[in-house]
């Protein structure tokens, strides 16, 4: 597959890292910094141009492209350059847009209450695709911070399936084998992460305590599921959030919606206020949020959860490290740069979003042949897709338990309206739906489900 990323920054760059190795690249972006980077780590073409004028698309030959990922940092760019390339003849178009008022549609005006009127959606304009990772983030997050736990679910089959982290967190549990655990529903073991190390394990593995599993249940019962490992907590009740850009504001208009008290930080005085006139439900406050003193005046301690969501990575772990020491008990961060994910990990800070990886897993559906849902687990060595079998799929006819893929684990199939977990003896079916995790290294063995 040809592929054309419009984008060489934190987003771009980490698509690159994700396709290199599979397809066919080109990278175009405006900095000579940037690409001299994305050069420096990646075996792909570099650009130099602005990817959305004619010019630099026909330099990067965008007629016989099969994708082009529009990732800038600039909404317009991203919108022109999907346009001028479905034009040119690009098979797909997907556009990161992260302004919510460019993502609708609106209907014009007709000539006469008889006449048509025109709906104009991004599908008009060449975009097949478009991904806003702030707004999705906002959704997460909201998701986690109503549960029991303070890992986010990914959900399957329309939300009836789910996979999720669990840390091992009971000592009774040390050294414990997987078949020696007592199970109060159907469930499905994914994976553990011992030591950053991820693996599928056998049932005669023993668990140890700070070890991280992924299990597949169905979502009625997953938080049930949770207490045979960890502790569960209370859903939050009043949350700060600090940060007024996109997703803090999605994210308290989310928080507000569901009955959640909400506190908003922004520093910028104008920001502030601008955001006070357009939150429906919340506080916003307007001061330093790594200002200790300003954290205690306005009552932070007392508060559920902190989720710090600035665009500077640094300031977000450092709030979150600051309001943790005060008392609070979940302190979550925002972060763009995954090379942060171990340093935010290791002091115990909780990853709320990380939205390059929210890009990334709605550009894989369209890398992956089948694929309806897909998942980036672990900074991206485990994936949970949900595929659709084909009509010529070499796995139609066989049974789950007699399919042993290497790094791979059939959680759940879906036939018709019917859930079968775990799949045991079911035998695939063409139009069947699967839940699978798999490592990275192991995606390839999936094309016996849809070819």
């Amino acid at each position: 597959m040809y592929i054309i990323i419009a984008g060489g920054g934190i987003v771009g760059s980490h698509i690159t890292s994700s396709l290199a190795n599979s397809h066919e690249i080109t990278v175009i972006d405006m900095s000579d910094e940037v690409l001299e980077n994305i050069h420096r780590q990646f075996d792909v073409r570099i650009l130099k141009g602005n990817a959305a004028t004619p010019k630099t698309l026909k330099e990067a030959e965008a007629e016989r492209a099969d994708l082009i990922l529009a990732v800038t940092d600039v909404d317009e760019i991203n919108m022109v350059t999907c346009f001028m390339a479905k034009e040119m003849g690009a098979k797909t178009t997907v556009a990161r847009i992260r302004n919510v008022d460019y993502t609708g549609y609106f209907v014009t005006p007709s000539r006469s209450p008889q006449a048509p009127r025109r709906v104009i959606r991004p599908k008009n304009m060449g975009i097949d695709m478009v991904i806003n990772p702030e707004a999705e983030a906002a959704k997460d997050i909201a998701a986690t911070l109503s549960s029991l736990y303070s890992t986010p679910a990914e959900s399957f089959f329309d939300g009836i399936v789910q996979i999720r982290e669990f840390k091992i967190g009971d000592k009774a549990l040390e050294g414990k084998r997987l078949d020696e655990i007592s199970y109060p529903y159907p469930y499905v073991f994914a994976a553990i992460v011992r030591e950053g190390h991820v693996f599928i394990p056998p049932e005669s593995e023993a668990l140890k305590l700070g070890d991280s599993v992924y299990v597949i249940a169905e979502r009625d019962v997953m938080d049930e599921l949770g207490k045979v490992f960890t502790h569960p907590m209370h859903p939050a009740r009043s949350v700060v959030i600090l940060g007024g850009g996109r997703i803090g504001f999605l994210l308290a208009d989310a928080l507000g919606k569901r009955g959640i008290s909400v506190r908003l930080i922004e520093k910028d005085a104008e920001r502030a206020d601008d955001i006070a006139a357009r939150l429906g439900r919340g506080t916003v406050l307007q001061g330093d949020g790594t200002d200790r003193d300003f954290l205690v005046a306005q009552g932070v301690p007392s508060s559920d959860a902190f989720i710090a969501v600035t665009d500077t990575d640094e300031v977000n772990i450092l709030a979150c490290l600051l309001v943790k020491n005060l008392g609070v008990d979940r302190s979550m961060a925002v972060l763009n740069k995954p090379e942060y994910v171990p340093l935010a990990e290791a002091i115990g800070i909780t990853i709320a979003a990380l939205p390059p990886i929210i890009t990334a897993e709605r550009i894989a559906r369209f890398i992956l042949s089948g694929a309806v849902s897909v998942a980036l687990l672990e900074e991206e060595q485990l994936e949970g897709i949900e595929l659709a079998v084909g009509h010529s799929a070499s796995a139609v006819g066989k049974r789950a338990d007699r399919l042993k893929l290497p790094g791979v684990v059939i959680g759940a199939i879906l036939k018709g309206d019917k859930v079968i977990l775990p799949p045991d003896d079911s035998v695939i079916e063409e139009g069947d739906h699967l839940v699978v995790v798999a490592r990275a290294d192991s995606i390839g063995s999936l094309d016996l489900f849809v070819k």
